[in-house]
């Protein structure tokens, strides 16, 4: 199928070649059967043909042919200068005109011509070279001039041409790129990564680097048999004896090989095209055989090709230079043709990315950036004259115009940011000549912002009024505050009569507040930039009610404006990586604050979450300024405390109401649970009865809680942007019970035993040595941290020693440690208390319920109440070792 394929592709190619050669051929046949058969009665009776006639014919043919030879030398001429100065317009221009066919057509004719002139001459042959040489090459002739006069005295017809020889050539090269690419790398899926995928993998890994062969030469395919045959080589090796244990003590990670080339790419010298990951390293012969099999699987293109993306460059750079070129020399209508052809063609090919031809994941990314690049490197030359920088300003005001067509906001700002370099460039370099160009620049900006039809206004206006931004901050860093407040006065004058609904006024505001935050940044940094002149600070200072500043600011959250990124306004580029800390929309927010204090109206009522934190927010900066508060301030104060407050009573309300969620209640039930589990329990060593013995003390069996918790624990939504996992409930739970049930053994190991040792690490050493081998049932009781004896604690000896016996860490004790044997000291009975409301808590001790029937409180709040029947007596032969210093407390008891 794909050679099929090919042939076709080779057939339509030379498919007008072949077509005449098979005309030449049949022509030649039929010249030689009519002179052998001979002229009819009716020819040699009506038309005679005069003697010689053939060869009067040949000459006359010959001269059209000649003719028509210098009249393409003549549109040759144009080809020098631009916009013809690029291959893909040349072709483009021949084929308008009908060069190809007129020169395919009349050569053959003249071949037939001079066939049947010499050899086959006829009537019959004279009168068919006529009608199917000579009158075709005739009509075609006069059919190309008439075209290539109209192209002369239509220069924008010659622009036409050109921009759609551009685009259809571009447009063609893509096409095949992608076409390409996928052959190319079809049979590789599953073999190979990308070189730009990100690695996770779980042990270390050996990175072995595979250079490219050969530098300067464009990479045509990687053949899978020879990747497939490297990893086949980095496979794991069975053995005749295997062991029981794996060989290496990790996980297994399989070993990958990373493309960093791709097809279509020209290589240079020593650059990476593989990297073979492995999880142990490769000896020397298996790396070189590694590295020989991947090198192999390169198949690169003859000597001399170039790539379609190299085709281009050379071409738009071409252009590039002509515009360049033509500006110094003063040919300004030819530059002004060269720029309006750029263009066009990058607004061509930005609609043909759009298609996601290409599929190889590095050329999307090179061509965007190479489109992005095309225009600002021309539009450089801008300040060479105002003429010069004029021209640049209306093919930009031209592009921005067409851009909402193209129907992505990307290319939008591409084409509003050659104003904003523009006007840095004339800013920087620029001398009192470009002064008019100054406002002229402002006032191309100010209407795209404000006579965009409606249709565009979602996508122009309001990136147009951000690029107005733009210029007010460009001109401060060009030190040119009078091209600032010049800016700002446009700025602020935008839309103040045909914005009936408010939508594009309320971005002039948030631009406003950007401003204003920027100029209170650079003055409280001492920045060289922040302008002497409080004009500015006046222009850029927003007006309107509350609801107005408030609906701006929302506009003007980091990363979220059209167009502009003020949020790097801040950041200091440099070569090398650093962090650097962002402070400025603090600064916004305070300029917020402060247009709010300066606004009236009505405050809009918090009927959101969102609504109700940014007046918390707000009210922060307020409690944090250092001065007092004034009038404005003050009310606006009262107003954020009046709408928070019915805010929160309002979701305390909706909370109230709110069901609880027996999800979350599980989730607390499974927390409290997996708490115990997770914890080293000193009940759980305690032997255990079903029943209490009837001399045992039970006046107070139960172990219980009464919490008062928040309902936003127990429901599914989130009230008042409060959230609460009802599994942190659970493990401070689980700690409460196990401290109360620690109190009550250790109380009973206390009372069981009067006589103490020393408390050191020593002294508990020697016990555990003297128990021998009944030390592993022993259990070990000592305070967080240890005990005072620091050195012999965390010593060797005593390590070992610990190791012999359960040891368990309780805040119940201070300066003491027990040692007792829980098989015949101990005896407890537990169970989850019985009450009405409790249930069991899976298979542990404690019974828990969720209540609701509390009243009081500030905020929504249910009761969560857990028991545990818990009873501990003496076993039958206790054995306690207590290690401390007779206290106070235990004297009385």
């Amino acid at each position: 199928m794909a050679m099929i394929k090919r042939l076709v592709g080779r057939f339509r190619t030379w498919r007008g070649l072949i077509s005449l050669l098979g005309s030449l051929i049949v022509s030649v046949v039929l010249l030689a059967i009519a002179r052998n058969v001979g002229d009819s009665v009716w020819l040699t009776s009506h038309l005679p043909p005069a003697h010689g006639s053939d060869g009067i014919l040949w000459q006359v043919q010959t001269t059209f042919l000649s003719v028509g030879f210098a009249g393409l030398a003549i549109a040759a001429q144009l080809f020098a200068e631009a916009p013809l100065a690029i291959g893909a317009s040349r072709g483009r221009v021949l084929k308008y005109i009908g060069a190809d066919k007129f020169v395919g057509i009349g050569l053959v004719g003249n071949v037939v011509i001079g066939i049947e002139t010499i050899w086959l001459s006829s009537g019959l042959g004279v009168l068919g070279i006529v009608i199917v040489w000579f009158a075709p090459t005739v009509v075609l002739l006069v059919g190309s001039t008439v075209k290539l006069v109209k192209l002369f005295g239509h220069p924008a017809l010659l622009d036409e041409v050109v921009r759609t020889s551009l685009v259809e050539s571009l447009s063609s090269r893509l096409e095949e790129v992608s076409r390409r690419y996928s052959v190319a790398t079809k049979h590789l899926d599953g073999l190979v990564t990308s070189g730009w995928s990100h690695l996770n993998l779980r042990s270390s890994t050996i990175t072995l680097r595979v250079p490219v062969p050969r530098g300067d030469v464009i990479i045509k395919a990687i053949r899978s048999n020879a990747v497939r045959q490297a990893l086949d080589t980095l496979a794991p090796k069975v053995t005749e004896n295997r062991s029981t244990e794996a060989e290496n003590s990790g996980t297994y990670v399989p070993p990958q090989i990373t493309l960093d080339v791709e097809p279509g790419d020209r290589t240079r010298l020593d650059e990476t095209a593989f990297r073979v990951i492995t999880p142990e390293p490769l000896d020397g012969p298996e790396q070189r055989r590694i590295i020989r099999l991947l090198q192999s699987s390169i198949e690169f293109e003859s000597s001399g090709v170039i790539t379609p993306d190299e085709e281009t460059d050379r071409e738009i750079a071409n252009l590039k230079d002509a515009v360049g070129a033509n500006i110094r020399s003063g040919a300004f209508a030819t530059a002004e043709r060269a720029v309006e052809l750029l263009g066009h063609v990058v607004r061509g090919v930005w609609i043909i990315q759009r298609h996601g031809f290409d599929s190889s994941r590095r050329a999307s990314f090179t061509r965007r950036d190479w489109l992005l690049r095309i225009i600002g490197e021309v539009e450089q030359d801008a300040v060479l004259s105002p003429r010069a920088a004029g021209m640049f300003v209306d093919q930009a005001m031209t592009r921005a115009l067409e851009a909402p067509r193209v129907g992505t906001s990307e290319y939008i700002d591409e084409c509003l940011r050659s104003f904003t370099r523009i006007w840095l460039d004339v800013l920087q370099q620029g001398g009192t000549e470009f002064d008019q160009l100054i406002g002229r620049i402002v006032v191309c900006v100010q209407n795209l912002a404000v006579l965009t039809a409606p249709d565009q206004r979602e996508h122009l206006s309001s990136r147009a009024t951000w690029a107005m931004v733009e210029l007010v901050k460009l001109a401060l860093d060009a030190h040119k505050p009078k091209a600032a407040i010049l800016a700002a006065e446009a700025l602020g004058g935008l839309f103040h009569y045909s914005d009936r609904d408010g939508t594009q006024r309320a971005h002039v505001r948030a631009g406003q507040l950007v401003l204003a935050g920027w100029l209170d940044y650079l003055s409280d940094k001492g920045d060289a930039r922040a302008p002497a002149d409080a004009e500015l600070r006046a222009l850029v200072t927003p007006h309107g009610t509350w609801a107005e500043i408030l609906t701006a600011g929302n506009l003007a959250e980091r990363g979220e404006t059209p167009f502009s990124r003020w949020d790097w306004w801040e950041m200091k580029f440099s070569g090398s990586a650093h962090a650097q800390s962002l402070e400025l929309s603090q600064y916004i927010d305070r300029a917020q604050v402060a247009a709010l204090a300066l606004s009236h109206g009505s405050l809009p009522p918090a009927n959101d979450q969102q609504t109700a934190s940014e007046y918390q927010r707000l009210l922060r900066l307020l409690d944090e300024r250092t001065t007092n508060l004034n009038t404005m301030e003050l009310r606006l104060k009262e107003r954020f405390l009046d709408e928070i407050e019915k805010w929160q009573t309002a979701e305390n309300a909706r909370l109230t109401t709110e069901p609880l969620s027996g999800r979350r209640v599980d989730a607390l039930r499974t927390s409290l649970g997996e708490a115990f589990d997770a914890d080293q329990r000193l009940a759980d060593r305690v032997p255990h009865a079903s029943t209490v013995p009837k001399e045992t003390d039970t006046l107070r069996p139960i172990l219980g809680m009464n919490l008062r918790i928040p309902r936003h624990y127990l429901v599914d939504k989130i009230f008042n942007q409060t959230y609460a996992d009802p599994a942190e409930l659970g493990s401070v739970i689980a700690r409460g019970f196990i401290d109360g049930e620690e109190h009550r053994i250790v109380d009973l190991l206390r009372s069981l035993q009067d006589e103490l040792f020393e408390p050191s690490a020593q002294s508990i050493c020697k016990q555990i040595d003297a128990l021998g081998a009944k030390a592993e049932h022993y259990v070990l009781l000592t305070p967080y941290g240890g005990l005072m004896d620091l050195d012999g604690w965390y010593s060797t000896e005593f390590s070992q020693a610990r190791n012999r016996v359960a040891h368990i860490e309780t805040s119940v004790l201070a300066e003491e440690a027990i040692l007792f044997d829980p098989r015949t000291t101990l005896v407890s009975c537990r169970r989850p208390e019985e009450k009405e409301g409790l249930t069991p808590v899976g298979n542990t001790s404690i019974a828990l319920g969720v209540f609701e029937d509390v009243q009081d409180g500030d905020e929504p709040q249910v009761r969560v109440e857990t028991g545990e029947y818990f009873v501990v007596w003496p076993g039958d032969v206790p054995r306690v070792y207590r290690f401390g210093v007779e206290s106070d407390e235990s004297r009385r008891h």
